[in-house]
C-alpha cells in the first residue's frame, strides 16, 4: 500500500462514527505504520511490542488492545494433524484388510 493510501484508509476510520476505543486502535496502528516507515521497526513508546519474525512463532495480536502471543495456529495445525493421522491410518487398515483378503 502506499503511505497516500494508507493515510486515506486510516483517515476515513476516523471520520465516521466509531467509538473512542476504536479510533485509539487507529491511531495506534498507525504509529506502528509510521514507525515501521521511518525506521523498518514498528515498536516505539507506548506501544506494545511487535515481535520480530522468529523460531518461537510469536505474533502481535492485534485488537483494541494489542499484546504479544505465540502460535497463532496451533490449534488448527494440531486438528489437521490429527484428521490427516486418523485418516491415513484407516486407510492403510483398509488396505491391509484388502491384502490380507487376496
Amino acid at each position: 500500500w502506499s503511505s497516500a493510501t494508507l493515510k486515506s484508509y486510516f483517515a476515513s476510520c476516523l471520520s465516521g462514527e466509531v467509538t473512542e476505543e476504536e479510533k485509539n486502535l487507529s491511531r495506534t496502528l498507525m504509529k506502528y505504520w509510521a514507525n515501521f516507515a521511518r525506521n523498518g521497526n514498528p515498536n516505539g513508546e507506548g506501544l506494545a511490542e511487535w515481535p520480530s519474525y522468529n523460531l518461537d512463532e510469536e505474533y502481535l495480536q492485534i485488537n483494541l488492545n494489542q499484546k504479544k502471543a505465540r502460535k497463532l495456529k496451533e490449534k488448527k495445525v494440531d486438528f489437521w494433524k490429527k484428521v490427516m493421522f486418523d485418516k491415513t491410518h484407516n486407510k492403510r487398515v483398509e488396505n491391509k484388510k484388502v491384502n490380507s483378503e487376496l
